[in-house]
């Protein structure tokens, strides 16, 4: 072996490091119309330091400039290029689960029922907007029945296979959820009714070149299955870092079809709402009828 690295050398270093992968995914949403940034930094908010993000990538789908309305996607993404494979321990979803809202995504209005009781009283009751608008129904995270609670890499020690855990919240998904949480706070907030307004639904991802596979804890002989994507939600509380993230872990040759059959519906949605159904998404206040 010489003392310099020969050009395949240096090639080889540099596709097992990831750094043409961030740049190929870069320009995969580039061709989709992104505005794309890499290597962005970010601040954490929960401790006050300067972190990075491999991909942001941000497309507006849909506005009126009468209305001042609009609707944004935004892709904040990390690239793992590893080749040891991610499992995620998924369960049936419950009720409480069903009832639940994504953080992940904004909206420009507020929604409430109002129930006249006689006699100059009422009674209110706040609706979410993710329920109200649809996107319950079109979003594959939330119409699923299973939700993965638990995640691990497929380490090799010794002779055989470990399930690692070790350290992977900490460096995939708290850095997700502080990325995520900097940029929602950035969405201008409308302080006057002439003040533009926002869909703006935020998708955390982590695109990995490695396999992913699901094992359902409720099924009589559970075994791993493979997937092209999986999110996973996790409640957190510490500092200014609160509230349940979900991040969407997604097979590098798989992002295209997740694109199309995840992002896309949702993104077709908040379109027909600004252009096809504007009176129903700015009608705030709703009957309520028993």
């Amino acid at each position: 072996m010489t003392g310099n690295p020969s050009l395949d050398d240096i090639m080889g270093a540099i596709h097992e490091s990831g750094y043409l992968m961030e740049q190929e995914v870069a320009t995969q949403f580039e061709r989709r119309g992104f505005h794309v940034r890499t290597n962005v930094a970010f601040e954490d908010l929960d401790e006050g330091k300067s972190r990075e993000l491999d991909v942001k990538a941000i497309k507006r789908v849909s506005f009126d400039d009468s209305a001042r309305l609009s609707a944004y996607i935004e892709l904040l993404v990390e690239c793992k290029n590893n080749t040891n494979p991610f499992v995620f321990i998924a369960r049936p979803k419950s009720d409480w689960d069903r009832r639940q809202c994504p953080e992940e995504f904004t909206f420009p209005y507020r929604y409430q029922m109002k129930k006249n009781l006689g006699g100059g009283r009422s009674m209110t009751r706040d609706i979410n907007a993710f329920h109200h608008l649809g996107f319950d129904q079109v979003y594959q995270a939330h119409v699923n029945a299973w939700k993965a609670v638990q995640f691990c890499r497929i380490d090799r020690k010794g002779n055989g296979w470990h399930a690692n855990h070790g350290g992977l919240y900490d460096a995939i998904f708290y850095p997700m959820a502080k990325a995520l949480n900097a940029r929602r706070s950035a969405v201008p907030q409308p302080s006057r009714p002439d003040d533009w307004r926002y869909i703006w639904l935020f998708f955390p991802l982590v695109v990995t070149s490695g396999d992913l596979f699901l094992i359902d804890s409720s099924a009589e002989v559970p075994r791993p299955t493979p997937v092209d994507h999986v999110s996973f939600e996790r409640e957190l509380k510490s500092g200014k870092l609160s509230g349940s993230f979900m991040v969407t872990f997604v097979r590098r040759a798989a992002l295209e079809a997740f694109l199309d059959s995840v992002v896309d519906p949702l993104a077709m949605l908040s379109i027909s709402l600004i252009e096809k159904r504007q009176e129903f998404l700015k009608t705030t206040d709703l009957d309520w009828s028993d």
